[in-house]
């Protein structure tokens, strides 16, 4: 094999959270008694999207913006059919029941599985959430374990979670790979870290001009960086 180990980020690399996402916040409108249309569905993703960046910057805890995306996101709406409080609950209880594959991850992790690749997934999202995701999607097949931000005191980019891995799986990050889609967390993570990295990034962006990293455009071009 090429790496001794191959770390993974889940939502937007080897899960479908998009959908999840969009299923989850439905099920939350629908108990408020509103309608779940596509401007409250964007906006709810600007809210999160945004909060979620601070939380990498060390600004906010988790359990901050569990409630607090829905108290903006309900503010700017009007919304008062449920709590932030209740919806946050809600939203997360939604969230824990899908474990959606993008399309061809699971025929990917099968194939790298079969050739005795070692690997395990690294993940910034709420470690209750992605458990119980990891169950639904019965993850243990391919990886020997999930690390998230909480155990490792940190998130992404800072490196601790990183050392942490190595620790787990015993094998030096210099003998590593993580895979990823976001240049803020994953990319910068694994550079503080000092361990190679590999941007999934199906859809072209401009950000990565310049920048001295692989990129992968599809899982096969994902296997091939792996492998080959």
């Amino acid at each position: 094999m090429k790496y001794n180990m191959v770390y993974f980020d889940l939502d937007h690399t080897l899960f479908d959270f998009d959908r999840t996402e969009k299923e989850s916040l439905e099920v939350v409108l629908a108990k408020a008694s509103e309608e779940p249309t596509l401007e409250k569905l964007k906006r709810y993703k600007e809210i999160n999207a945004k909060l979620w960046s601070e939380f990498s910057s060390g600004k906010y805890t988790k359990e901050f913006i569990a409630i607090e995306r829905f108290r903006r996101f309900f503010n700017e709406f009007g919304i008062n059919g449920i709590s932030p409080e209740e919806a946050s609950a809600l939203f997360v209880k939604e969230l824990s029941k899908r474990g959606h594959f993008l399309s061809g991850a699971e025929s990917f992790l099968k194939k790298l599985k079969a050739m005795g690749q070692r690997m395990a997934v690294i993940t910034n999202g709420i470690k209750k959430v992605q458990e119980s995701r990891k169950q639904a999607a019965k993850l243990e097949r391919f990886f020997e374990f999930l690390l998230t931000s909480e155990e490792a005191g940190k998130p992404k980019p800072f490196p601790e979670i990183f050392h942490l891995a190595a620790s787990k799986s015993g094998i030096p990050l210099e003998d590593s790979v993580y895979v990823g889609d976001n240049l803020e967390t994953d990319y910068a993570g694994a550079k503080n870290a000092g361990i190679e990295f590999i941007l999934y990034q199906p859809e072209p962006i401009e950000k990565i001009d310049g920048l001295d990293l692989k990129v992968a455009r599809n899982y096969d071009e994902l296997y091939a960086l792996l492998i080959d």
